[in-house]
């Protein structure tokens, strides 16, 4: 196994980067905004938006429907970050109240973790990852649990190589592809705060790459490689599985991982005892020229895993081996499954965000919620929790929360810089009192 670094220079170095991370104190001046990495895409092609959009952006904070969003958002935070400067917001979900602003070594992009008590910040350009921690934490009463709200920090800031870009996390395992070297870090989300230990396994040479954990192996590699290696622990080399032009993009269902190609999916599954097995699903014929999966969403609770495909998207049998394309009123900016996995919710670049039944792709609710994109610009995103979700608009510097229940926007907060990405942070179950 590879560890760096080692334990005494590794607390050395937590010590260092909190101080370089501090609370800033006003707004300083905005670094000019890199571009956008936007890595739930594969290599992007021009899309036309003519929808209706007719959602009001009058800036207010006054449209909430009559529903007590404020009590079911009680205790939930909002992790976002800039594309005006490096700096971090942490907002409080039900009433966009700031509760902390941090300065951070270069713009980031902020994911959701599986433990909604954290959340993680990509500064690419800095070749840092940083771990923010909600604040929250709570005292178990057996029947209940209390929350107890304290203020946000950042818990570690790491510098794993060059350029991390794509990032995934699922269950304990958070794993960080590094375009600079091509090379993959693989951490265990138990240790941070604790320990800078990671599995390093080396690349290649520079490159942009997919990965994942899948049955406790690593399994990636990059668009120019064409192919994914599976790795133990100790970061050695079990199996590879070529056949995957411009690969990008990746999620996982139970022990199958599927990878985007410019040609169909590459579907590698663990058989156990650290055998793997690799199939390809050809894209349809007469697919568009221009239509491909590049981002993969997953979720065990759903019996398919979701590409965007072109102007729609792709359901990706993993059992039937079968990819089958439906189309959408526009292309898909940002796609999650709901908590449970019985909805996937699809965000598209007129605007509207979607509630679909993964098991018949029916489309079972939409709203309006932001105007449609304009090509060049920053995209849009969304991040959700239970019954809401926060949809990232960087056109109008705000975030708008949707009750996904009723699928009608409740509110939204105005921020001080165009947003970029965000994280929810919160314990579930647990209850302010």
């Amino acid at each position: 196994m590879h560890h760096r670094p080692r334990p005494l220079f590794a607390f050395l170095l937590v010590a260092l980067f909190a101080l370089g991370l501090t609370l800033a104190q006003g707004h300083g001046e905005p670094a000019a905004p890199s571009h956008d990495h936007a890595h739930e895409h594969a290599e992007e092609h021009d899309h036309d938006h003519d929808h209706d959009h007719d959602h009001d952006h009058d800036h207010d904070h006054d449209h909430d429907h009559g529903h007590d969003h404020h009590g079911e958002l009680a205790g939930v935070r909002l992790l976002v970050a800039s594309l005006d400067g490096p700096e971090l917001l942490v907002l409080d979900a039900a009433d966009g109240h700031v509760l902390g602003r941090f300065t951070v070594p270069s713009l980031g992009r902020v994911y959701q973790l599986p433990n909604p008590q954290l959340a993680a910040v990509v500064h690419r350009d800095a070749n840092r990852v940083s771990f923010v921690h909600s604040g929250l934490s709570a005292v178990d009463h057996g029947d209940h649990m209390d929350l107890l709200e304290g203020t946000p920090y950042v818990l570690q800031t790491v510098n794993y190589g060059p350029l991390p870009t794509h990032f995934v996390a699922r269950g304990n395992d958070i794993a960080i592809y590094l375009d600079g070297s091509g090379a993959m870090a693989w951490l265990d989300a138990r240790l941070l705060g604790v320990s800078l230990d990671y599995v390093d396994v080396p690349g290649a040479g520079p490159d942009h790459g997919a990965l994942a954990v899948v049955d406790g192996h690593l399994v990636g590699g990059g668009l120019n490689e064409a192919a994914v290696g599976v790795f133990d622990r100790r970061g050695e080399r079990l199996a590879t599985f070529d056949g995957c032009p411009r690969l990008h993009g990746q999620a996982v269902r139970d022990r199958t991982v599927a990878f985007g190609c410019s040609d169909g999916v590459l579907l590698v599954s663990a058989a156990g005892g650290g055998v793997f097995t690799g199939h390809k699903i050809a894209n349809p014929p007469g697919s568009p020229e221009n239509a491909r999966v590049g981002t993969v969403v997953g979720h065990d609770g759903s019996p398919v895993l979701v590409g965007n495909f072109g102007q729609g998207i792709a359901w990706i049998d993993p059992v039937a081996r079968t990819l089958t394309p439906m189309p959408l009123p526009a292309a898909p900016a940002t796609m999650r499954f709901s908590d449970d996995g019985a909805q996937l919710l699809v965000l598209t670049l007129d605007g509207a965000l979607h509630a679909i039944d993964p098991a018949t792709g029916a489309v079972l609710a939409s709203v309006a919620v932001l105007e449609p994109w304009v090509q060049g610009a920053p995209r849009p995103s969304f991040t959700h929790l239970g019954d809401h979700a926060f949809v990232v608009d960087p056109a109008h510097g705000a975030v708008w929360v949707v009750d996904l229940d009723h699928m009608e926007v409740e509110t939204h907060f105005d921020l001080p810089f165009a947003p970029g990405s965000a994280a929810v942070m919160a314990i579930p179950g647990a209850v302010r009192h």
